[in-house]
Protein backbone atom coordinates (compact mmCIF):
# COMPACT_ATOMS: atom_id res chain seq x y z
CA UNK A 1 0.00 0.00 0.00
CA UNK A 2 1.51 3.29 -1.18
CA UNK A 3 0.23 6.64 1.00
CA UNK A 4 1.77 10.15 1.24
CA UNK A 5 3.06 11.61 4.73
CA UNK A 6 0.55 13.26 7.17
CA UNK A 7 0.12 17.11 6.58
CA UNK A 8 1.94 19.67 7.66
CA UNK A 9 2.75 23.67 6.98
CA UNK A 10 5.45 23.17 4.88
CA UNK A 11 4.13 20.13 2.82
CA UNK A 12 3.10 21.26 -0.43
CA UNK A 13 -0.44 20.50 -2.35
CA UNK A 14 0.81 16.25 -3.12
CA UNK A 15 1.30 16.08 0.30
CA UNK A 16 4.60 14.68 -0.70
CA UNK A 17 7.93 14.75 0.67
CA UNK A 18 10.96 14.62 -1.20
CA UNK A 19 9.45 14.66 -3.90
CA UNK A 20 10.58 13.64 -7.43
CA UNK A 21 8.35 14.74 -10.75
CA UNK A 22 7.77 12.71 -13.45
CA UNK A 23 6.11 13.80 -16.84
CA UNK A 24 3.63 11.37 -18.05
CA UNK A 25 2.88 11.62 -21.82
CA UNK A 26 -0.28 10.38 -21.44
CA UNK A 27 -1.98 12.58 -19.05
CA UNK A 28 -0.09 15.90 -19.83
CA UNK A 29 0.24 15.72 -15.81
CA UNK A 30 2.96 15.19 -13.13
CA UNK A 31 2.99 12.37 -11.27
CA UNK A 32 4.69 12.39 -7.58
CA UNK A 33 7.32 10.31 -6.10
CA UNK A 34 8.63 10.15 -2.51
CA UNK A 35 12.19 8.91 -3.20
CA UNK A 36 12.95 8.66 0.29
CA UNK A 37 10.41 5.82 0.94
CA UNK A 38 10.00 4.97 -2.82
CA UNK A 39 5.98 6.03 -2.37
CA UNK A 40 3.49 8.25 -4.38
CA UNK A 41 0.49 9.70 -2.62
CA UNK A 42 -3.31 8.72 -3.58
CA UNK A 43 -6.71 10.56 -3.19
CA UNK A 44 -9.28 8.35 -1.04
CA UNK A 45 -11.37 5.39 -2.25
CA UNK A 46 -14.88 6.14 -2.11
CA UNK A 47 -17.88 3.91 -2.68
CA UNK A 48 -20.47 4.37 -5.67
CA UNK A 49 -24.18 4.96 -5.51
CA UNK A 50 -24.49 0.94 -6.52
CA UNK A 51 -22.14 -0.58 -3.39
CA UNK A 52 -18.84 -0.47 -5.26
CA UNK A 53 -15.49 0.92 -4.10
CA UNK A 54 -13.78 2.68 -6.29
CA UNK A 55 -9.96 2.83 -5.67
CA UNK A 56 -7.73 6.36 -5.23
CA UNK A 57 -5.50 6.98 -7.80
CA UNK A 58 -2.06 8.67 -7.84
CA UNK A 59 -2.42 12.28 -7.37
CA UNK A 60 -0.89 14.17 -10.12
CA UNK A 61 0.06 17.91 -11.15
CA UNK A 62 -2.33 18.83 -14.29
CA UNK A 63 -0.25 20.60 -16.84
CA UNK A 64 -1.27 20.63 -20.42
CA UNK A 65 -2.47 18.35 -23.31
CA UNK A 66 0.95 15.93 -23.08
CA UNK A 67 4.51 16.72 -21.41
CA UNK A 68 7.60 15.18 -22.21
CA UNK A 69 10.77 17.26 -20.67
CA UNK A 70 11.41 19.10 -17.87
CA UNK A 71 14.29 21.08 -16.35
CA UNK A 72 14.64 22.44 -12.81
CA UNK A 73 15.31 25.88 -11.73
CA UNK A 74 19.22 26.52 -9.78
CA UNK A 75 17.42 27.05 -6.37
CA UNK A 76 15.00 24.25 -6.99
CA UNK A 77 12.08 26.42 -6.56
CA UNK A 78 10.67 26.43 -10.35
CA UNK A 79 9.99 23.35 -12.80
CA UNK A 80 10.01 23.95 -16.37
CA UNK A 81 7.85 21.13 -18.39
CA UNK A 82 7.43 21.35 -22.09
CA UNK A 83 4.26 20.61 -23.96
CA UNK A 84 5.10 19.05 -27.92
CA UNK A 85 1.11 19.87 -28.85
CA UNK A 86 1.49 23.08 -28.33
CA UNK A 87 5.34 23.97 -28.03
CA UNK A 88 4.28 25.87 -24.78
CA UNK A 89 6.76 26.19 -21.84
CA UNK A 90 4.86 25.80 -18.84
CA UNK A 91 6.65 27.12 -15.37
CA UNK A 92 5.26 25.43 -11.78
CA UNK A 93 5.95 26.53 -8.46
CA UNK A 94 7.00 23.98 -6.79
CA UNK A 95 6.21 24.86 -3.36
CA UNK A 96 2.78 25.11 -4.13
CA UNK A 97 2.67 22.71 -7.19
CA UNK A 98 0.45 25.51 -9.20
CA UNK A 99 1.66 27.28 -12.73
CA UNK A 100 2.87 30.70 -12.67
CA UNK A 101 2.72 30.88 -16.53
CA UNK A 102 2.85 29.57 -19.46
CA UNK A 103 4.87 30.40 -23.11
CA UNK A 104 4.60 29.25 -26.35
CA UNK A 105 7.57 29.07 -28.29
CA UNK A 106 8.74 29.35 -32.30
CA UNK A 107 8.65 25.66 -32.59
CA UNK A 108 9.67 22.58 -31.43
CA UNK A 109 12.10 22.27 -28.73
CA UNK A 110 13.94 19.13 -26.90
CA UNK A 111 15.38 20.84 -24.10
CA UNK A 112 15.89 24.15 -21.80
CA UNK A 113 17.33 25.78 -19.08
CA UNK A 114 16.76 28.34 -16.26
CA UNK A 115 18.86 31.34 -16.03
CA UNK A 116 20.62 31.69 -13.22
CA UNK A 117 18.73 33.73 -11.18
CA UNK A 118 15.77 31.73 -12.64
CA UNK A 119 13.68 35.02 -13.70
CA UNK A 120 13.90 33.20 -17.53
CA UNK A 121 14.76 30.50 -19.68
CA UNK A 122 16.66 29.81 -22.31
CA UNK A 123 14.97 27.22 -24.75
CA UNK A 124 17.04 26.19 -28.43
CA UNK A 125 14.07 26.32 -31.12
CA UNK A 126 15.81 24.35 -34.09
CA UNK A 127 12.99 25.82 -36.26
CA UNK A 128 12.18 29.45 -35.05
CA UNK A 129 12.09 31.93 -37.61
CA UNK A 130 14.66 34.50 -38.00
CA UNK A 131 14.34 37.15 -40.51
CA UNK A 132 16.86 37.01 -43.13
CA UNK A 133 18.55 34.32 -42.12
CA UNK A 134 18.29 30.45 -41.44
CA UNK A 135 15.55 29.33 -39.12
CA UNK A 136 16.64 28.66 -35.89
CA UNK A 137 18.09 30.30 -32.86
CA UNK A 138 17.88 30.49 -28.36
CA UNK A 139 14.29 32.06 -26.95
CA UNK A 140 14.95 33.85 -23.96
CA UNK A 141 11.52 32.94 -22.27
CA UNK A 142 10.78 35.96 -19.44
CA UNK A 143 8.83 33.96 -16.78
CA UNK A 144 8.36 37.18 -15.19
CA UNK A 145 6.48 38.71 -18.29
CA UNK A 146 4.73 35.43 -19.68
CA UNK A 147 6.84 36.05 -23.04
CA UNK A 148 9.89 35.81 -25.60
CA UNK A 149 11.92 38.56 -24.54
CA UNK A 150 14.59 37.87 -27.75
CA UNK A 151 15.49 35.59 -29.79
CA UNK A 152 19.03 34.72 -30.30
CA UNK A 153 19.83 33.49 -33.79
CA UNK A 154 21.67 30.37 -34.51
CA UNK A 155 20.65 28.31 -37.09
CA UNK A 156 19.53 24.72 -36.44
CA UNK A 157 20.45 25.54 -32.64
CA UNK A 158 19.60 22.13 -30.42
CA UNK A 159 20.67 22.32 -27.24
CA UNK A 160 22.31 24.68 -24.88
CA UNK A 161 24.79 24.60 -21.67
CA UNK A 162 24.69 27.86 -19.40
CA UNK A 163 27.92 28.83 -17.27
CA UNK A 164 27.61 28.20 -13.24
CA UNK A 165 27.96 32.83 -12.59
CA UNK A 166 24.94 32.76 -15.74
CA UNK A 167 26.91 35.00 -18.11
CA UNK A 168 27.96 32.50 -20.65
CA UNK A 169 25.82 30.15 -23.17
CA UNK A 170 27.23 27.61 -25.57
CA UNK A 171 25.16 26.67 -28.42
CA UNK A 172 25.00 23.21 -30.24
CA UNK A 173 23.14 23.42 -33.59
CA UNK A 174 22.83 20.51 -35.81
CA UNK A 175 25.11 19.09 -38.31
CA UNK A 176 27.42 21.95 -36.92
CA UNK A 177 31.21 21.42 -36.21
CA UNK A 178 30.92 24.52 -34.51
CA UNK A 179 29.98 25.80 -30.80
CA UNK A 180 28.04 29.35 -30.63
CA UNK A 181 28.89 30.91 -27.58
CA UNK A 182 26.61 33.83 -26.11
CA UNK A 183 27.70 36.47 -23.79
CA UNK A 184 24.46 37.35 -21.62
CA UNK A 185 26.39 39.89 -19.74
CA UNK A 186 27.05 42.48 -22.89
CA UNK A 187 24.56 45.28 -23.78
CA UNK A 188 23.67 43.44 -27.09
CA UNK A 189 24.23 39.38 -26.86
CA UNK A 190 24.89 37.71 -29.91
CA UNK A 191 26.19 34.37 -30.87
CA UNK A 192 29.66 33.99 -31.85
CA UNK A 193 30.78 30.97 -34.22
CA UNK A 194 33.91 28.94 -32.70
CA UNK A 195 34.98 26.38 -35.10
CA UNK A 196 37.17 23.32 -35.02
CA UNK A 197 34.79 21.28 -33.22
CA UNK A 198 33.32 17.90 -34.48
CA UNK A 199 29.69 17.70 -33.68
CA UNK A 200 29.81 19.12 -30.69
CA UNK A 201 26.90 17.91 -28.83
CA UNK A 202 26.86 19.49 -25.01
CA UNK A 203 29.62 20.82 -22.32
CA UNK A 204 30.38 21.20 -18.57
CA UNK A 205 31.70 23.92 -17.28
CA UNK A 206 34.28 24.87 -14.34
CA UNK A 207 33.46 25.96 -11.12
CA UNK A 208 34.93 29.36 -11.96
CA UNK A 209 33.52 29.77 -15.78
CA UNK A 210 36.19 30.17 -17.22
CA UNK A 211 36.50 26.54 -18.81
CA UNK A 212 34.01 24.23 -20.63
CA UNK A 213 34.89 20.40 -21.82
CA UNK A 214 32.78 20.00 -24.78
CA UNK A 215 31.63 16.53 -26.12
CA UNK A 216 32.30 16.03 -29.71
CA UNK A 217 30.13 13.27 -30.95
CA UNK A 218 32.08 12.72 -33.75
CA UNK A 219 30.89 9.86 -36.33
CA UNK A 220 27.92 8.81 -34.65
CA UNK A 221 26.60 12.46 -34.91
CA UNK A 222 27.23 12.88 -38.61
CA UNK A 223 31.00 13.51 -39.15
CA UNK A 224 32.38 11.62 -42.06
CA UNK A 225 34.19 7.95 -40.86
CA UNK A 226 36.03 7.28 -38.49
CA UNK A 227 35.17 10.88 -37.01
CA UNK A 228 36.65 10.91 -34.09
CA UNK A 229 34.88 11.27 -30.68
CA UNK A 230 36.96 13.20 -28.29
CA UNK A 231 36.31 16.29 -25.33
CA UNK A 232 37.74 19.57 -26.11
CA UNK A 233 39.15 22.27 -23.43
CA UNK A 234 37.23 25.36 -24.33
CA UNK A 235 38.85 28.10 -22.82
CA UNK A 236 36.50 31.08 -22.42
CA UNK A 237 37.62 33.90 -22.00
CA UNK A 238 39.73 33.93 -25.11
CA UNK A 239 37.48 31.77 -26.84
CA UNK A 240 39.88 29.27 -27.91
CA UNK A 241 40.44 25.48 -27.91
CA UNK A 242 43.55 24.83 -24.97
CA UNK A 243 43.46 20.69 -25.47
CA UNK A 244 41.76 17.55 -26.73
CA UNK A 245 41.97 14.31 -25.80
CA UNK A 246 40.06 11.27 -27.80
CA UNK A 247 37.76 9.18 -26.35
CA UNK A 248 35.78 5.85 -28.06
CA UNK A 249 32.21 7.62 -28.41
CA UNK A 250 30.77 11.21 -26.97
CA UNK A 251 27.03 11.39 -27.40
CA UNK A 252 26.53 12.04 -23.25
CA UNK A 253 28.56 13.05 -20.22
CA UNK A 254 28.57 13.82 -16.57
CA UNK A 255 31.01 15.87 -15.03
CA UNK A 256 31.97 14.70 -10.84
CA UNK A 257 34.22 16.67 -9.72
CA UNK A 258 37.01 16.43 -11.89
CA UNK A 259 36.03 13.96 -13.79
CA UNK A 260 33.98 13.56 -16.84
CA UNK A 261 32.08 10.27 -17.74
CA UNK A 262 31.20 10.18 -21.33
CA UNK A 263 29.49 7.30 -23.40
CA UNK A 264 28.84 6.91 -26.89
CA UNK A 265 29.50 4.49 -30.36
CA UNK A 266 32.61 4.75 -31.91
CA UNK A 267 32.82 4.04 -35.62
CA UNK A 268 35.73 1.17 -34.62
CA UNK A 269 34.87 0.12 -31.08
CA UNK A 270 31.34 0.00 -31.32
CA UNK A 271 29.31 1.42 -27.85
CA UNK A 272 31.74 2.65 -24.96
CA UNK A 273 32.67 4.49 -22.21
CA UNK A 274 35.08 6.36 -21.12
CA UNK A 275 36.62 8.77 -17.77
CA UNK A 276 38.49 11.60 -18.76
CA UNK A 277 40.54 13.67 -16.02
CA UNK A 278 39.47 17.44 -16.91
CA UNK A 279 42.57 18.56 -14.63
CA UNK A 280 45.44 17.45 -17.25
CA UNK A 281 42.86 16.36 -20.00
CA UNK A 282 44.00 12.78 -20.07
CA UNK A 283 42.10 9.29 -19.74
CA UNK A 284 41.77 7.35 -16.47
CA UNK A 285 40.51 4.38 -18.63
CA UNK A 286 43.19 2.69 -20.15
CA UNK A 287 40.80 1.04 -22.91
CA UNK A 288 37.34 2.24 -23.41
CA UNK A 289 34.67 0.05 -21.78
CA UNK A 290 31.75 -1.64 -23.86
CA UNK A 291 28.80 -1.30 -22.94
CA UNK A 292 25.42 -1.46 -24.72
CA UNK A 293 24.48 -0.30 -27.91
CA UNK A 294 22.10 2.60 -29.07
CA UNK A 295 21.90 6.53 -28.83
CA UNK A 296 23.15 7.02 -25.47
CA UNK A 297 21.57 10.00 -23.64
CA UNK A 298 21.24 9.70 -20.14
CA UNK A 299 23.19 9.53 -17.09
CA UNK A 300 23.04 8.89 -13.51
CA UNK A 301 25.83 8.28 -10.59
CA UNK A 302 24.61 6.25 -7.66
CA UNK A 303 26.06 7.32 -3.86
CA UNK A 304 28.30 3.54 -4.74
CA UNK A 305 29.39 5.02 -7.73
CA UNK A 306 28.15 3.08 -10.13
CA UNK A 307 27.19 4.67 -13.18
CA UNK A 308 24.03 4.15 -14.96
CA UNK A 309 23.76 5.12 -19.17
CA UNK A 310 20.39 4.69 -20.49
CA UNK A 311 20.24 5.22 -24.93
CA UNK A 312 17.29 5.64 -26.77
CA UNK A 313 17.64 3.34 -29.50
CA UNK A 314 19.17 -0.26 -28.66
CA UNK A 315 18.67 -3.52 -30.37
CA UNK A 316 19.82 -5.70 -27.02
CA UNK A 317 16.29 -7.58 -26.49
CA UNK A 318 17.96 -9.25 -23.61
CA UNK A 319 19.43 -6.44 -21.29
CA UNK A 320 17.51 -3.47 -22.62
CA UNK A 321 19.15 0.21 -23.35
CA UNK A 322 20.18 0.76 -19.84
CA UNK A 323 24.44 -0.13 -19.02
CA UNK A 324 26.42 0.23 -15.98
CA UNK A 325 29.46 1.08 -14.84
CA UNK A 326 31.63 0.21 -11.78
CA UNK A 327 33.65 4.02 -11.91
CA UNK A 328 35.89 2.79 -9.30
CA UNK A 329 37.51 0.62 -10.92
CA UNK A 330 36.07 0.92 -14.80
CA UNK A 331 34.07 -1.91 -15.29
CA UNK A 332 30.90 -2.76 -16.88
CA UNK A 333 28.30 -4.70 -15.42
CA UNK A 334 25.12 -6.77 -16.58
CA UNK A 335 21.94 -4.91 -15.09
CA UNK A 336 18.96 -7.30 -14.45
CA UNK A 337 16.18 -6.08 -16.79
CA UNK A 338 13.08 -5.49 -15.33
CA UNK A 339 9.78 -7.81 -15.75
CA UNK A 340 8.61 -6.39 -18.47
CA UNK A 341 5.03 -7.81 -18.30
CA UNK A 342 4.99 -7.31 -14.46
CA UNK A 343 5.76 -3.44 -15.63
CA UNK A 344 2.62 -3.72 -18.63
CA UNK A 345 4.99 -4.32 -21.21
CA UNK A 346 6.16 -6.67 -23.89
CA UNK A 347 9.71 -5.74 -24.25
CA UNK A 348 12.68 -4.40 -22.60
CA UNK A 349 14.21 -2.33 -25.13
CA UNK A 350 13.92 0.76 -24.08
CA UNK A 351 13.89 3.76 -24.38
CA UNK A 352 15.81 4.92 -21.28
CA UNK A 353 14.29 8.69 -21.28
CA UNK A 354 14.53 9.82 -17.77
CA UNK A 355 17.34 8.55 -15.01
CA UNK A 356 17.58 9.86 -11.18
CA UNK A 357 20.46 8.75 -8.58
CA UNK A 358 18.82 9.21 -5.31
CA UNK A 359 20.24 10.96 -2.29
CA UNK A 360 21.54 9.28 0.46
CA UNK A 361 20.06 5.67 -1.18
CA UNK A 362 21.76 3.11 -3.31
CA UNK A 363 18.77 3.73 -5.24
CA UNK A 364 18.42 4.75 -9.17
CA UNK A 365 14.74 6.00 -10.84
CA UNK A 366 14.92 4.78 -14.80
CA UNK A 367 12.17 5.48 -17.20
CA UNK A 368 12.40 2.64 -19.03
CA UNK A 369 9.75 2.05 -22.12
CA UNK A 370 7.55 4.53 -20.59
CA UNK A 371 7.77 2.95 -17.19
CA UNK A 372 9.54 3.54 -13.67
CA UNK A 373 11.67 1.00 -12.72
CA UNK A 374 13.16 1.31 -9.22
CA UNK A 375 17.06 0.10 -9.49
CA UNK A 376 18.61 -1.60 -6.20
CA UNK A 377 22.32 -0.14 -7.13
CA UNK A 378 23.93 -2.90 -4.67
CA UNK A 379 22.70 -6.09 -7.17
CA UNK A 380 22.11 -3.94 -10.40
CA UNK A 381 17.76 -5.09 -10.30
CA UNK A 382 14.66 -3.62 -9.82
CA UNK A 383 13.43 -3.99 -6.17
CA UNK A 384 11.20 -5.35 -5.05
CA UNK A 385 9.20 -2.16 -4.07
CA UNK A 386 7.83 -0.59 -7.30
CA UNK A 387 5.29 2.27 -8.27
CA UNK A 388 3.76 1.64 -11.27
CA UNK A 389 1.97 4.46 -13.11
CA UNK A 390 -0.62 4.97 -16.07
CA UNK A 391 0.32 6.42 -19.14
CA UNK A 392 3.64 6.81 -20.59
CA UNK A 393 6.07 8.45 -18.04
CA UNK A 394 9.46 10.59 -19.65
CA UNK A 395 11.72 12.41 -17.67
CA UNK A 396 12.29 12.88 -13.83
CA UNK A 397 13.58 15.63 -11.56
CA UNK A 398 14.36 15.75 -7.70
CA UNK A 399 12.49 19.16 -6.78
CA UNK A 400 13.33 18.41 -2.93
CA UNK A 401 15.37 16.55 -0.70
Amino acid sequence: MYCGGGSSANQPASNVKHRALITNTFSGALQVMDTQNDTTAFTAEVTNSAGQVIPGSPVNIPIGNTVTWEALSADLSKTMVYDPSTNAVYFLTNSSETIATSVQLGGAATMGVFSADGNSAYVPVRTVPVGGQRAGGVQNVSITNSAIATTYPVPSATTVALSPNGQILLVFAGNSDSVFLINLSVTSPAAVEIPGFSRPVNAFFSSDSNTAYVLNCGWECGDPPPGQASVAQLDIPSMTIKARVNVGGASVGLLNGTTLYVAGTSFTAGPVFDSVNVTNMSLNTANSVAINDGLHTTMALSMNNKLYIGAVTCSNTQVGCLSVVNVTNNTAGTPTPPNCQAFGGTTCTGPITGMLAIANRNVIYVIDGGYQVIYDTTNDAPQQTQVIFNGALAQIVQVDQ
